[in-house]
């Protein structure tokens, strides 16, 4: 995680936001209760802006905006309307971590919400993310070390025309010339 929040924190927020907003579902509500009882769930819950990509997410609405009550995704399970399949898998898992997401008036402005919200770091990527990102990298540093291998021969080249010296010209020309070669082939990076 980007930033922690503590049980008691996280805690303390829960019971402002039930005090403060009425959830469209009761079921939601007694699930969040739920979690407030149990510190080795609530350790576990993530409250997260952007939950796209995250292995389990529950999504709940207040009765002051026009979103769906509640919502509960699974990674490779279709989404569930179901609040007790939630409840029974915060109940049968609760060593996983878990991403909560709320939609309630004013949001965006509201600083107890601003308070528990948790960055997500680069270990809840998802695996093949992760992969595709550190296969960019290397990407990257490969090219940024090809374009300064080609320019170290290009210097030896300008510096054997400067100098006059035909034999080091011949040279270098020939290593830049097998380098940009190497560079086309399209086994280049088996290196």
């Amino acid at each position: 995680m980007g930033s922690t929040v503590t049980v008691a924190e996280k805690k303390h927020f829960l019971r402002w936001f039930l005090a403060n907003y009425q959830l469209q579902s009761r079921e939601a509500e007694m699930l969040i209760r739920y979690m407030m009882t149990r510190e080795n769930v609530l350790r576990r819950v993530h409250f997260v802006e952007n939950f796209r990509q995250l292995s389990r997410v529950i999504v709940v609405s207040t009765s002051c905006v026009s979103v769906a009550p509640f919502r509960y995704y699974r990674r490779n399970k279709p989404v569930s309307t179901d609040v007790e399949q939630a409840f029974l898998d915060l109940y049968q898992h609760p060593d996983e971590e878990v991403y909560v997401g709320l939609f309630f008036k004013d949001r965006a402005n509201c600083n107890p919400y601003a308070s528990v919200i948790e960055e997500l770091g680069s270990s809840e990527l998802e695996p093949a993310m992760k992969e595709m990102v550190a296969l960019q990298a290397d990407w990257i540093i490969e090219q940024s070390l090809r374009t300064y291998q080609r320019l170290k021969l290009m210097e030896l080249v300008n510096a054997a025309l400067d100098a006059g010296d035909r034999e080091a010209f011949y040279h270098a020309s020939r290593q830049l010339i097998e380098f940009d070669e190497v560079a086309e082939s399209p086994v280049s990076t088996a290196s």
